[in-house]
């Protein structure tokens, strides 16, 4: 049944249309009445007062003819001639601010409705003379960029039934207190959505003096919290908006209070409520809770709406359906009742990240005929649907994230007719081929998400998407190779997958482009530099050949082309305009000098050029011009002279690596002006890396880096780089003393000086640097005691001062007991004390004791057991591997991706042997 409008949302309807429409606010124009000479004058200086813009004198909009009555955006009372309407708002006029509201308005004294919307004020101060228009009943100064305080003079205006002071987010315009709203008593719309109320603690009081509200609209306020009064008085309201503020009520009764409510919105609040029992929703057409931390179940709430429904078609009343139900990134439980399903008018249901469970069947949607968003993502939700299940509705948006709906891919989604499809089914647990009907829905999706999969087939070689598309195929089996069109594609993310073969593709309208982690081979084409405008070009883990190519127009933000096999040198194409921000060509054959043209990328975040063959001398220039840089790695090259002194330019840099190079010199003490390894304060930002760019984010893509810490090559994700400083000078020719001023970097985490020729003492106070985890200072030339403040650094896991020509006891505590492996103060001869079997003098020999013994048949029952347990998990294993496909393409990319860092001979012979197994099944 056909839902009709509450009596109040209706008259307030009614009200909006008489004032706003044409024909009902008296301004007809054939009944001979001319507008007053006097107001006529009036509008003539208020508009010789403003300006159209800041560069010009002339007025924003033009009034042609003696009759104001036919002005536009002029309304007159058909019967006396008086202005009554001044609608003046942007679509009619480009008001800049660079004039005045002058107050010759004030002749418009039959005014009831007043429009300035949409325009611009420059940040002027809201006239006191508005106040003064008696006969007033709509106000509207949304989106005018007034700033400061709201004058209390709007609340002498009696009559006012419609007052809209909405703001752009972060606006200047503020209240000291909202008493004079007390006063609006035929007040039935107020929205001052991002006005700022933060010093009104009070807010509700004068509020609740005004019964005939039936709107309020206070999103993004800076509101704390909801002040409890012993009652409400604004029962009439059916719309009520208090999103994107910091209320953090844990409780949501007075909701009961509110027995008209038609939409309620408290999304983004801190709210840690439990669900609302006393919420009967029968009215509800609108429910946002989302970006929460609430709690509780939602099995009651749900099923008292679907009794609502129920009794309401009993009785043959009017019925109020909810249609559209937001409960998104908030902590609630509980399961989904089949019931859900009466809810027939429901068009948007948003349940995603929470920790709800259960299985989802046809019947929870058996008669959602309307539905247009499902977002169900981020949960524990099994879906069992028939095979042939049609469903009864037309998705726009299906967001099925980490809910298991595979194996198989879902058949039914090849039934969503409609145009700009959405889908994500990422990490939902899909295995098998991708179906050939899913490339004929092609040319209806605008975004699609299936990443994280086990999908296998071969994509064809044209695909067309809608115009501005966004394609995550990344994390799957899909091989062969790649498609060849790839139209209208805005977003194309194809990594960690098996394509094979050299890049053949037509993507000039792909802003962001990863083919990450295949086997692709050949050069890169000259063809990919025709991409008009890209933000992210991502090649890297494949076996690509040739030269980097030097035509691109603009180089993207993003350009990784690491573990690939390239050659030659680095262009000298890096142009002035460009907007590079993240530049990895690490693992490479690339050889040459830094080319002079990075020096005009002084946004440049992260600069990793490891493991090539590069030369030269590290220019000066890369302090003095790379001043952002965060990341800078040139690690594993060739770079010979001394470290420039102009690197401790870079205030910004949380990471640096010159190890495995020919560096000589000293080690410049003025490396204490890295602020960023002081402390996290003065960190920079990686938010922005990544598909952020474009205020879209795919699930699986982030930057990252490869870190040698604690003797291990780590991956760091752009998640994780704030919290990470190193510094690696290790294995160079460095000589002189270990600079006392490095031990001011109190938030430096690993340091590793080690294989150099640096000498003298380490410095005394080297316990100052107290976030240190990792410290190599070995195969040097250091002399003297171990500082007893070392033992202060509680966070140090890894320590090795080896090979060096220290003397005298090794310090104990806390820390230091920890490290009982002699080896990391090998090599240094006059050390003594624990855990050196050396006794200093004075102190009695120590003693070790080795492993208790093991009996021989311990040994014997061990290799008895484990030799049949072998064989059959070996044969077990192989069998699944020969009979099962998506498994057998998994095992092969898991082991080939461990290949790349464990180059062993039994892991390959392990790959051969299934692969053999394979062929002879095959």
């Amino acid at each position: 049944m056909a839902r009709k409008p509450s009596v109040q949302l209706a008259k307030w309807l009614l009200f909006v249309w008489l004032a706003t429409n044409p024909l009902c606010s008296a301004s007809k124009k054939n009944n001979g009445v001319v507008c007053n000479a006097t107001e006529r004058q009036a509008l003539l200086k208020f508009k010789l007062a403003l300006k159209a813009s800041f560069y010009s004198d002339n007025p924003p909009f033009s009034w042609v003819g003696g009759d104001c009555c036919r002005w536009i955006g002029v309304g007159c009372d058909s019967e006396t001639g008086h202005v009554i309407k001044l609608d003046l708002s942007g679509a009619y006029t480009d008001i800049s601010g660079s004039g005045k509201i002058d107050p010759s308005l004030l002749e418009l004294k039959h005014l009831s409705h007043l429009d300035l919307s949409n325009n611009y004020f420059g940040d002027k101060l809201i006239p006191n003379f508005f106040g003064s228009f008696m006969k007033l009943r709509y106000l509207n100064l949304s989106y005018t960029y007034f700033a400061g305080t709201i004058p209390h003079q709007l609340g002498n205006i009696s009559s006012l039934h419609y007052l809209d002071l909405k703001q752009d987010r972060d606006s200047p315009l503020k209240v000291d207190n909202l008493q004079w709203l007390s006063h609006l008593s035929s007040l039935e719309y107020l929205d001052m959505g991002s006005v700022n109320l933060s010093m009104v603690a009070d807010w509700l009081q004068p509020i609740n003096m005004i019964p005939s509200l039936s709107v309020l609209r206070l999103s993004s306020c800076g509101l704390r919290n909801f002040p409890t009064l012993p009652h409400l008085n604004f029962t009439s309201l059916t719309i009520l908006d208090l999103s994107s503020n910091a209320i953090t009520s844990k409780s949501l009764d007075w909701l009961s209070n509110l027995p008209n409510l038609e939409s309620l919105d408290l999304s983004h609040n801190r709210l840690e409520a439990p669900f609302p029992s006393s919420l009967r929703g029968c009215n509800l057409l609108k429910l946002d809770f989302s970006w929460n931390n609430m709690t509780g179940e939602v099995n009651r709430f749900l099923e008292s709406l679907t009794r609502c429904s129920a009794s309401n078609l009993k009785k043959h009343e009017s019925s109020v359906f909810m249609r559209e139900l937001d409960l998104s990134y908030n902590n609630f439980s509980g399961t989904i009742p089949e019931s859900l399903g009466q809810l027939t008018e429901l068009v948007h249901l948003r349940m995603s990240h929470n920790s709800l469970e259960g299985t989802i069947s046809e019947a929870h949607f058996a008669n959602l005929t309307r539905l247009e968003t499902l977002n169900m993502s981020e949960n524990s939700f099994v879906f069992n649907v028939g095979h042939h299940w049609i469903p009864p509705f037309q998705l726009k948006y299906v967001g099925l994230r980490s809910c298991q709906i595979g194996p198989p891919f879902p058949t039914w989604l090849q039934f969503m007719k409609k145009d700009r499809l959405e889908i994500d089914f990422s990490q939902s647990q899909i295995s098998g081929f991708m179906p050939d009907w899913f490339w004929n829905l092609s040319s209806q999706i605008s975004y699609v998400d299936i990443s994280q999969n086990l999908i296998y087939g071969k994509i064809p070689s044209s695909l067309n998407f809608v115009p501005w598309a966004k394609i995550d195929f990344s994390s799957n089996l899909f091989e062969g190779s790649l498609p060849q069109n790839v139209s209208d594609a805005y977003i194309l993310d194809l990594s960690n997958n098996f394509f094979s073969g050299p890049i053949k593709m037509s993507i000039m309208s792909v802003q962001y482009l990863s083919l990450s982690n295949n086997s692709l081979s050949g050069s890169i084409p000259s063809s990919i530099c025709s991409i008009r405008i890209p933000s992210v070009l991502d090649l890297s883990k494949n076996n690509l050949t040739g030269q980097i190519p030097s035509c691109f127009n603009s180089w993207p933000f993003v350009l990784d082309l690491s573990y690939n096999n390239l050659n030659g040198v680095i262009p000298n194409s890096f142009g002035p305009n460009s907007f590079l921000i993240w530049l990895q060509l690490s693992h490479n054959n690339l050889s040459g000098l830094l080319p002079p043209s990075i020096r005009n990328q002084s946004r440049l975040l992260a600069l990793d050029l490891s493991g090539n063959r590069l030369s030269g001398s590290i220019p000066r220039w890369v302090g003095e011009s790379l001043s952002r840089l965060i990341i800078l790695n040139l690690r594993s090259n060739m770079f010979n002279g001394t470290i420039p002194p102009q690197l401790s330019l870079i205030s910004s840099l949380q990471i640096l690596d010159l190890a495995d190079n020919r560096l000589s010199g000293i080690i410049p003490s003025s490396f204490y002006n890295f602020t960023s390894m002081i402390s996290r304060a003065e960190r920079g930002s990686f938010s922005y890396i990544g598909l952020s760019i474009f205020n879209y984010n795919f699930t699986n893509y982030g930057r990252y880096v490869m870190v040698v810490m604690k003797g291990l090559e780590l991956k760091y994700t752009n998640t994780l780089l704030p919290l990470l400083t190193t510094m690696d000078l290790s294995r160079n020719s460095l000589s002189g003393e270990i600079p006392q001023e490095l031990t001011s970097l109190h938030g430096l985490q690993s340091l590793n000086l080690s294989g150099n020729h640096l000498k003298g003492k380490i410095p005394e106070n080297i316990g100052d640097l107290q976030q240190l985890e990792s410290l190599d200072l070995s195969q040097n030339h250091l002399s003297g005691t171990i500082p007893s403040s070392i033992s202060a650094l509680t966070f140090l896991s890894s320590l090795n001062l080896a090979n060096n020509n220290l003397s005298g006891r090794i310090p104990s505590g806390s820390q230091l007991q920890t490290f009982n492996d002699p080896s990391i103060y090998a090599g240094n001869y006059d050390l003594c004390g624990l855990p050196l079997p050396k006794p200093c003098v004075g102190e009695a020999p120590h003693t070790f004791f080795g492993e208790d013994e093991q009996d021989g048949t311990e040994h014997l029952w061990f290799y008895v057991g484990v030799a049949p347990g072998f064989v059959v998990g070996f044969w077990v294993v192989c069998g699944i591997l020969i009979f099962n496909k998506p498994w057998r393409i998994a095992y092969y990319r898991f082991f080939d991706r461990l290949n790349e860092r464990l180059d062993g001979f039994y892991v390959k012979l392990v790959v051969k042997v299934v692969k053999k197994n394979e062929g002879l099944a095959t």
